[in-house]
């Protein structure tokens, strides 16, 4: 469990890294949660399109999104919120992460880049897979 605590972190440290090299600003931090944000969000939701085209029945309701996608966002940026800037928590981690050798950092930044580029990657698949299902098939 402390090593995907730490992973998570790391994840959370490069984000931020990458923000105050393109600017620098007091927001970094912020910026970088956000992105761990939307990323969970696009796990999760690709998670419940993988099961509605599995079970090719809707599991993610019809009706009004703003009833459980508001909620969802709100809960995951509390968790986010405590895990990461309240007290600083992350910055227990940044003195061992900034002490890493410059062959580990560049391995890291890629490894970093793929899970970014391959969540989204997913995401844009399952919406593919998804477009590919025959509802009204299903529904005879």
């Amino acid at each position: 469990m402390e090593k995907l605590k730490k992973a998570y972190y790391l994840l959370f440290y490069k984000l931020y890294r990458a923000f105050i090299s393109l600017s620098e600003d007091s927001w970094a931090d912020w910026k970088a949660g956000l992105v761990i944000q939307t990323l969970q969000y696009f796990i999760l939701f690709v998670i419940a399109l993988q099961i509605e085209i599995i079970s090719k029945d809707n599991i993610i309701p019809d009706f009004d999104p703003k009833i459980w996608e508001i909620p969802l966002a709100i809960v995951l940026a509390v968790f986010n919120y405590y895990v990461f800037l309240h007290k600083k928590r992350w910055k227990k981690y940044s003195t061992e992460f900034s002490l890493y050798s410059k062959k580990k950092n560049k391995i890291i930044n890629t490894i970093v880049f793929f899970i970014v580029f391959g969540i989204v990657a997913l995401l844009i698949f399952t919406f593919y897979q998804y477009s590919q299902i025959d509802w009204i098939k299903k529904k005879i």
